[in-house]
């Protein structure tokens, strides 16, 4: 496999052009992967069973922590991997690839078993009860016990291939689990198995998809074996054991920011739950319905990362400068759009899911304060993007605390203390406001300093 074709793409592509060929396949699996979300929840919903949708909800904090590892090592190895191959450093990226590959599969198989031995206490220190407490176990046991390894492997299959510039390969495969999951949905929760076990049987048809595109991943990569970066041979790892902390630092905030983003929904969800499960099941479903801005725009950003950073080993700082300014401006655009879409219509959306009325009621009120921090995220998601693509990890460590952790957790328990079961979602729009503050203030000093060089050259 040669990398002529992806350099090309990086170095001398419009703008426009090079953004579309990484970041629209990206968000394509975005969409798509949203609608499996949907599917979960829209097929439980069928039930009408608020208790289930609940379930659902307060498992997604902990089975998103798959995604973090993900992460730590996807975004960590592909930061690596593009700024190597702008340095023209093919060896050091080889390295990179294969210590996110063992490092994901030992982390999977370490959480399962942390699953495997703490999930009675997890199910109620996460937000369950007595109602809702068989479907969590169930659905623990089938996503994050049997299918951890495929579920990490999946995204961060993905993350390691779109880091050479093939986002159109990686983007088949994550959508591939996807669209499985939506065919595999129905099947096992209405067909295979009895009434009662819906929840069981989307945590099967769950693990099975993550498993169908880890497999395409394997396919793929053992096509591509002449390719001088993709290996899964774990000696190649060992080469220069220096570049795992350098994968490990820069992935870090990435991995930290999906886990605080889950910690903070834990919070929600166990502050909401003294307001019934039909209340946990109405934020649940209007955090599901936010996902479609959120993931979309983390799509665009994340792929357009190998990008940034390619340019930004090569010195060509003004191209980067322009990418960044070209993809904030999409980012924007769209985030506004979609809180107009969904405060004009959100009881349409709500019931989409849900025909109870009172739940559909808790939905709307949390869906017209959680939008309202859309437009924010898509600055804070852009400049992060950046300084993960650059190296630069203490700042994307800073924001990444910032944003969820430090700020919205202590906002939900004061603002719960005044507004009750909205002020707890009232965090997250003053949280991302907040964090888009900073994020422009360590961006802006660090791009001028940067095209100051660029012009000195």
């Amino acid at each position: 496999m040669s990398l002529r074709k992806e350099i090309e793409l990086f170095e001398n592509y419009s703008i426009p052009k090079a953004v579309a060929a990484l970041a629209v396949p990206t968000v394509i699996t975005q969409i798509i992967t949203i609608i499996y979300n949907f599917a979960d929840t829209w097929f439980v919903g069928l039930t009408n069973n608020s208790a289930a949708i609940a379930a659902l909800s307060v498992c997604m904090p902990i089975y998103v922590l798959m995604a973090a590892i993900a992460n730590l090592f996807g975004v960590g190895a592909s930061s690596v991997i593009s700024r190597s191959l702008g340095a023209k450093k093919t060896d050091k990226a080889r390295i990179a690839f294969s210590f996110a590959f063992w490092g994901g599969i030992a982390t999977s198989i370490v959480y399962s078993i942390i699953i495997l031995l703490t999930r009675d206490q997890l199910a109620y220190l996460i937000g369950g009860d007595v109602d809702s407490f068989d479907y969590i176990q169930k659905y623990m046991f089938w996503t994050m016990i049997v299918g951890s390894f495929p579920t990490v492997m999946n995204p961060l299959f993905g993350h390691l291939i779109r880091s050479v510039g093939a986002s159109k390969q990686a983007s088949f495969g994550m959508s591939l689990g996807a669209l499985s999951n939506i065919v595999l949905d129905p099947i096992f929760m209405f067909v295979l198995l009895p009434k009662g076990h819906e929840v069981e049987g989307a945590a099967i048809a769950t693990a099975l998809s993550n498993t169908i595109a880890t497999a395409y991943f394997f396919m793929y990569l053992q096509k591509a074996k002449n390719s001088p970066v993709f290996t899964l041979h774990p000696v190649h790892a060992m080469e220069e054991p220096s570049v795992w902390s350098e994968v490990l630092s820069i992935g870090f905030p990435a991995a930290l920011s999906t886990s605080l983003a889950m910690l903070s929904n834990i919070f929600a969800n166990s502050l909401v739950s003294d307001f019934g499960s039909k209340a946990v099941a109405g934020m649940g479903i209007a955090k599901k319905i936010n996902t479609l801005a959120f993931n979309i725009t983390m799509g665009l950003t994340q792929g357009v990362l190998p990008l940034i950073g390619y340019n930004y080993a090569a010195k060509k700082y003004k191209r980067m400068k322009d990418i960044i300014s070209f993809t904030l401006t999409i980012a924007l655009s769209f985030t506004c759009f979609c809180v107009l879409l969904f405060v004009l219509n959100k009881e349409a959306l709500v019931s989409f899911f849900i025909k109870d009325a009172e739940t559909i009621y808790e939905g709307k009120r949390f869906l017209n304060v959680i939008a309202l921090g859309v437009p924010l995220c898509a600055i804070t998601y852009t400049m992060n993007t950046v300084f993960q693509a650059t190296g630069q990890r203490t700042k994307a460590f800073v924001l990444s605390i910032l944003r969820k952790g430090f700020l919205d957790i202590p906002l939900m328990f004061v603002f719960k203390f005044f507004f009750e079961r909205i002020g707890v979602v009232m965090a997250t729009p003053v949280a991302e406001g907040i964090s888009a503050v900073l994020a422009f203030a360590l961006f802006i000093p660090m791009i001028k300093r940067l095209i100051q060089s660029d012009d000195e050259l």
